[in-house]
């Protein structure tokens, strides 16, 4: 059985673009660019969302204060699927 480990992340930008919630968000998705998906990016101009999926150590390694409860990574901002 494998596993899926998911996470939803929010940033807000309410000031002056990049904020540094974005900016911090921005640096983990190069981090770990090679070993994660974004599944999907939204913005609403003072709020960015991304969906993303990646090894455990990449998932662990998102500050609990960026994770966001969603439909893809559940009420806790992070799942893990099995398939």
């Amino acid at each position: 059985m494998s596993k899926v480990y998911k996470a939803t992340i929010f940033a807000g930008d309410f000031g002056e673009h990049p904020s540094e919630e974005y900016s911090l968000v921005e640096r983990w998705l190069e981090k770990w660019s090679e070993v994660i998906e974004v599944a999907e990016y939204s913005t609403g101009g003072w709020e960015h969302i991304w969906d993303v999926s990646g090894p455990k150590q990449a998932i662990d390694d998102i500050p609990d204060e960026f994770l966001c409860g969603s439909d893809w990574a559940g009420p806790e901002g992070k799942a893990i699927k099995q398939f």
